[in-house]
């Protein structure tokens, strides 16, 4: 078990004093939280005590806070920070899931460090941590953007802190969302950095539980996107992430795809277009298909109304983007009916999705978009002026 230090109930602090002084770990209040997210029913049944659950509660949303702790390090591959030593942990700006691989010593190789701190920084934004995986990246960091976007609008600035080992969409996705904040990179393997005050959002969600901040800035988002003519029905193929360690595999998936394709749905591979490119097709989907997983996710940026169908299930979070969103989520479980779950230790897990089942259930889902479709065109109506030009 790896010396952690938990700074969740660090003292409450106004901004200003937080960014001034006032402890080496301390937490300001943003927004307190917007309410609850309602549950939704599935738009059919589904067997499973587990899948079901997330769809019979209300869930309350979290306060947001920012976190600052003073006189840091940060390093390794994810970006992580140590204060006297300890890794530092609060459940605002990290999922559960980061300290209990700490406390099991899970892969300590994606988060340890111990390289010496060769720079100096005296503010700066730490958003990342060891999962890199895109669906993680999506719920975990990304939305943290859009909290220095408005902290940057209230004259909080400081630049943003990346491994260099990271994937490149990271970068490339921080440079558009905050073109004016410097970027600063550094090796893992060989340095770290000392940071004075480092500023932690908040991932806007608790246990994938979203504010409703986050809510009103994609939606802000999706009206910016360039409009024009294209397609909203997706099935989000993974036919090009099968690699070994690859925990699960529908074998049966050039067969689902084609009947997809009949129904009118249109198969994407997310991972080969560019960020702008899958914002801009999510944003205006009304009916997402395919497979358990990161590229699924991606209907967090999809409007109300959309019908998801996803074949497989691992955990709540495809729910839970489900009932923030206000879609309908319905699951359709490998043929033997087991789902395929998630492993620390790799293992070929394959399975079919029964054909007869997807057309019919895919059908539902159709019909259901095409019958509640106020929200269809959404985009397409006039653009309020900026602010400055009204």
């Amino acid at each position: 078990m790896v010396q952690s230090v938990d700074i969740t109930a660090c003292d409450l602090v106004p901004l200003t004093t937080a960014l001034a002084g006032g402890g080496r770990a301390v937490r300001a209040r943003l927004m307190g939280d917007s309410g609850y997210v309602l549950a939704r029913p599935m738009p059919w049944p589904c067997e499973g005590e587990q899948m079901n659950a997330d769809h019979r509660y209300d869930w309350p949303t979290p306060a947001i806070d920012l976190y600052v702790a003073r006189d840091v390090r940060v390093g390794g591959l994810g970006g992580h920070l140590t204060l006297d030593g300890q890794l530092v942990y609060a459940a605002g700006p990290y999922p559960s899931y980061v300290k209990h691989w700490w406390d099991n010593d899970i892969t300590p190789q994606r988060w340890a460090f111990s390289a010496p701190a060769k720079r100096r920084l005296e503010r700066a934004f730490v958003i990342t941590h060891f999962n890199f995986v895109w669906g993680h990246w999506l719920t975990e960091m990304y939305p943290k953007l859009f909290l220095i976007q408005a902290l940057a609008a209230s004259g909080v600035t400081a630049p943003v802190v990346l491994p260099a080992s990271a994937p490149g969409y990271v970068s490339r996705i921080v440079r558009e969302m905050l073109p004016g904040h410097e970027i600063v990179t550094y090796d893992p393997a060989r340095e770290a950095l000392h940071v004075d005050v480092a500023l932690l959002p908040h991932m806007l969600h608790k246990d994938y539980i979203f504010h409703d901040f986050l809510r009103w800035k994609l939606e802000e988002q999706a009206l910016a996107w360039p409009r024009g003519a294209g397609f909203d029905k997706v099935f989000v193929s993974r036919a090009g992430l099968r690699a070994p360690g690859v925990f699960r595999e529908m074998v049966n998936e050039p067969e689902i795809e084609g009947i997809a394709r009949d129904l009118g749905l249109t198969v994407l591979r997310p991972e080969t277009l560019s960020w702008t490119e899958q914002a801009r097709i999510f944003s205006r989907a009304r009916v997402v298909a395919g497979e358990f997983g990161s590229g699924l996710h991606n209907t967090l940026l999809s409007p109300p109304g959309c019908q998801v169908v996803a074949l497989n299930w691992l955990v709540e979070v495809q729910s839970r983007i489900g009932n923030f969103r206000r879609h309908d989520v319905g699951y359709i479980l490998p043929s033997d009916g087991r789902p395929r779950l998630h492993t620390i230790e790799a293992q070929s897990q394959p399975f079919t999705i029964d054909p007869a089942e997807f057309r019919r259930k895919l059908t539902v889902a159709i019909e259901r978009a095409e019958a509640t479709s106020a929200m269809a065109g959404w985009d397409d109506g006039p653009l309020l002026a900026p602010a400055s030009r009204l």
